[in-house]
């Protein structure tokens, strides 16, 4: 019996069946594409201080990672930091196509001295090129080894400051640190350059919480671009100040007048839907409006734009004080306790309220408890609010001199009757505004600071009352 064969058959077999899955199989694992290592920074030149975690992210998309290595080279010699081997989970790769890994340097650890270096990374994938050694990647970034901390010298006398009062230091640093301040109990705020000639000195307006009290830790600040931190204490008394406690007996009429306003959420089953309304109100809503106003606050304008003592509002009774307990009562049961932030001043009805000092408007419209509200940005950090106003007369970005017409009182918000509420914050922190509102204590308390740390740092600018 004779057999014929189709060797075209065979031929047709043998590509699809070996040939062609074999050259496949080569051309893929013989990819040249190499991986990508690089360090997560966006500085082209990084610094590395006393102790620096750095991100190092790398990728291979085709055969996965094999290893990666990384060290430092510096003087004409090369020093290991750290090196990590991938398994090959199978025969068409390693299964790790991607890493982000952190690796703390230490160069005192390491007896790597002060100067400029490469941080040298590496990376091998799992490709059949280089006799199967496969696609390498070697990536040099330069680096600058700095762990010297930045020195702080604090420029003027003893500084004083009321619970819930405002202060200011000027000081020098030995370097650029982008990340300089005051700590003022636990709370950071921000030092500027550009008052003096000389760009190393600063000037910070800190604030101390109405709550703290003597003995609370206040001290300059400042962090270098390799992470080296420095701090320094100052002569400072903090003077202890007794805030008042107020009762206040919340009516039907009231909660009539005031709640329809508010968009808020209650229990469908509450026996007294306009009660339950006004606590939610009085006590959530005040911290969201808060915490945007932590918000809108972040940017100020990095120069000083106020001028002498703030006005107040004219003709007007001061109907409440800063930092004043308050216990809100309804039928003699109390039902919330909160603390009422700033000044509130009642003259007549619609009566035209003044920007307290030259600054630039950051918000006009409405704000939660605050009804219509306008904020001012007066620069370093120092801002002031007006809440409750029927109308304004300006618009968000504008500029407007001290005394200009910002807007009208009224009632908006949770007020009872027609008054303005006034407020001053040193960056998030509000602060007693009567301080600003008085020329001598500015003087005592601000522009004299700053005058007398000039002869020191040089400055050309004389600040006045």
């Amino acid at each position: 019996m004779k057999i014929n064969i189709n060797y075209k058959v065979i031929l047709i077999i043998l590509l699809v069946v070996i040939i062609i899955p074999a050259v496949w199989v080569l051309s893929y694992n013989m990819e040249g594409e190499k991986p990508v290592v690089d360090v997560e920074s966006p500085v082209k030149i990084l610094s590395i201080g006393a102790s620096k975690d750095l991100a190092v992210i790398a990728s291979d998309q085709k055969r996965g990672l094999r290893k990666l290595r990384i060290e430092i080279v510096k003087d004409g010699k090369e020093i290991f930091l750290f090196e990590k081997e991938y398994p090959k989970a199978s025969f068409l790769g390693s299964g790790i196509h991607k890493d982000t890994l952190h690796v703390v340097v230490e160069p005192s650890k390491l007896n790597i001295t002060d100067g400029k270096g490469l941080l040298r990374l590496k990376a091998w994938d799992y490709s059949w090129r280089r006799w199967w050694n496969g696609n390498i990647t070697t990536a040099d970034k330069e680096i600058n080894i700095d762990t010297k901390r930045p020195e702080i010298d604090v420029l003027g006398g003893t500084q004083y400051i009321n619970q819930g009062g405002t202060g200011v230091v000027m000081y020098k640093l030995s370097e650029p640190c982008d990340s300089n301040g005051v700590y003022s109990g636990g709370i950071f705020f921000p030092g500027y350059s550009g008052f003096s000639p000389d760009k190393n000195i600063y000037i910070c307006f800190y604030a101390l919480e109405y709550d703290k009290e003597p003995g609370t830790e206040i001290y300059a600040s400042a962090v270098d671009e390799a992470g080296n931190s420095s701090k320094r204490g100052f002569n400072i008394t903090i003077k202890e100040r007794k805030f008042k406690n107020d009762s206040i007996e919340i009516s039907d009429s009231f909660l009539n007048a005031t709640m329809p306003q508010f968009d808020v959420a209650i229990a469908q089953n509450s026996t007294n839907p306009l009660l339950d309304k006004y606590i939610k109100v009085n006590r959530d809503l005040r911290v969201e409006n808060h915490n945007k106003l932590k918000e809108l606050v972040k940017n100020p304008e990095k120069k000083m734009l106020w001028d002498g003592v703030f006005v107040s509002f004219p003709n007007a009774a001061n109907k409440a004080s800063f930092a004043d307990h308050r216990d809100y009562n309804y039928q003699g049961k109390l039902i919330d306790s909160q603390t009422h932030l700033g000044i509130d001043f009642a003259s007549l009805a619609g009566a035209p309220v003044p920007a307290a000092n030259k600054g630039k408007i950051v918000h006009v419209g409405d704000f939660g408890i605050y009804g219509k509200m306008v904020l001012i940005d007066h620069g370093y950090g120092l801002f002031s609010m007006y809440g409750h106003l029927s109308s304004s007369d300006v618009n968000a970005g504008q500029i407007v001199e001290k005394n200009y017409t910002i807007g009208r009182s009224g009632k908006t918000g949770l007020a009872a009757g027609d008054h303005l509420h006034f407020s001053m914050l040193v960056n998030n922190v509000f602060v007693n505004p009567l301080e600003w509102l008085d020329a001598s204590w500015i003087v005592n308390n601000i522009t004299s600071k700053i005058n007398d740390a000039k002869p020191a740092s040089g400055s050309n600018q004389e600040i006045t009352q």
